[in-house]
């Protein structure tokens, strides 16, 4: 044994000083010939990644719910090269409200089915979908006062004004000024509806669950005026700015658009109109963009909606002052309804849709389309190139809502 550690020195015990010195085989970081051919069969291949590009630049980043009781039930996994963006994937599925499922068995006029309904935000547009669903199967029976349509179209007008800034405060959330105008907004239009949108009051078919109050009306209309002295603030010229680094990035083209069946702002941000027939609610405004599809032409479309509805709920107040506000009975009128209908109503971010089964007055059925699920279909396709620090800023100008998608 001695004479073999004295052969070979070092075999058991390693002399570190020795290694040290030694630099032994020099290996390039960047070996992409040796790398590359075997590390690439673990990448996911897309038609985006560059074959060309060096393989340290390929990052998969996911992110998703930590909790699935969060509001913000939607998952992203972005593929990132270098700084921006090459292929992007949403997935929905984390919440599991069971809406459609849950609403089988409940009356058509339980105010526990409108209530249901209406956690798939904004739960308005949702609650008037299904409502104008049941009233085209009693149509022969009832009519719905002109007075109670009046009504849904100024509350329409008012989720619009709050669902509109809540989106140009997500996406200029690095303008401190217009931050705080916006909160102004968002506050003043929900102080503005809280007033009529109490006890699912517009959670019923044919009619209003309850009256709005004469006194409401007077509050109404004092916070309306205060609405518009803080939409008065906001300058397109400052949103302009505000988004200058977004414009080009995020395009959603007019042809994809319809393909796959958006409608609302992004698809006039695009060059588009929605000029098919809803039930309720009123086209959106058109908007001399330049029809680019991009982020910052989202922003101005958006801005521009929420000018016209707030005009459009001072001229429905002054309306339902000539209108008589006479309800209908329909305590009997649900109890024998049976067939199939459907209904679709505009809201700030496109249309939603409805349909409908009965059975006796009972709801056997349903089925809901927000106006954010082919926008899902969309987004991909519309954030490839999009520089990593503008990702939360473009996918907010879609105005996704996680409730209604994971109905």
């Amino acid at each position: 044994m001695r004479d073999i550690l004295e052969e070979l020195p070092n075999a058991l015990m390693p002399d570190l000083a020795l290694e040290s010195e030694a630099p032994g085989v020099i290996r390039d970081l960047v070996d992409d010939d040796l790398v590359r051919p075997v590390a690439e069969d673990d990448l996911n291949l897309d038609a985006g990644r560059s074959k060309k590009s060096p393989l340290a630049r390929h990052v998969d980043l996911v992110i998703d719910p930590f909790d699935p009781a969060l509001s913000t039930s939607i998952g992203l996994q972005l593929s990132v090269e270098g700084a921006r963006l090459r292929a992007l994937s949403v997935e929905i599925g984390f919440l599991h409200q069971g809406l459609e499922r849950r609403a089988v068995g409940l009356a058509v006029d339980s105010p526990a089915l409108f209530a249901l309904i209406g956690r798939a935000e904004p739960g308005l547009v949702a609650q008037l979908a299904v409502a104008r669903a049941i009233e085209r199967l009693g149509r022969a029976r009832a009519m719905t006062p002109t007075s109670t349509t009046t009504w849904r179209e100024l509350a329409l007008d008012l989720t619009t004004v709050h669902e509109n800034a809540r989106v140009l405060g997500d996406v200029t959330r690095h303008a401190p000024r217009l931050q705080r105008l916006l909160r102004v907004v968002v506050a003043g239009s929900s102080a503005a509806s809280a007033g009529l949108v109490v006890g699912e009051r517009f959670g019923c078919p044919f009619r209003l669950r309850a009256p709005v109050p004469a006194e409401e009306h007077e509050t109404l209309a004092r916070r309306l005026i205060d609405l518009e002295h803080a939409v008065a603030d906001l300058e397109e010229a400052r949103f302009e700015r505000a988004t200058a680094h977004l414009r080009g990035a995020g395009i959603l083209d007019l042809e994809r658009a319809r393909r796959f069946g958006v409608d609302g702002p992004a698809l006039r941000a695009a060059g588009g109109t929605d000029d098919f027939p809803a039930d309720l609610g009123h086209v959106g405004s058109d908007v001399g963009v330049g029809a680019t599809g991009c982020t910052a032409a989202r922003i101005l479309v958006r801005l521009a909606d929420l000018r016209a509805a707030l005009r459009r709920a001072h001229a429905r107040l002054t309306q339902l002052e000539a209108e008589d506000d006479t309800a209908v009975e329909t305590r009997d009128l649900h109890a024998d309804l049976d067939g199939t209908a459907d209904a679709m109503v505009r809201g700030p971010d496109g249309t939603t849709s409805c349909l409908l089964h009965v059975r006796a007055g009972v709801v056997t059925r349903l089925r809901l389309r927000p106006a954010g699920l082919p926008l899902l279909a969309a987004l991909p396709g519309a954030m490839g190139g999009v520089l990593l620090d503008d990702v939360a800023d473009v996918v907010a100008s879609f105005g996704l809502r996680a409730t209604a998608l994971d109905r």
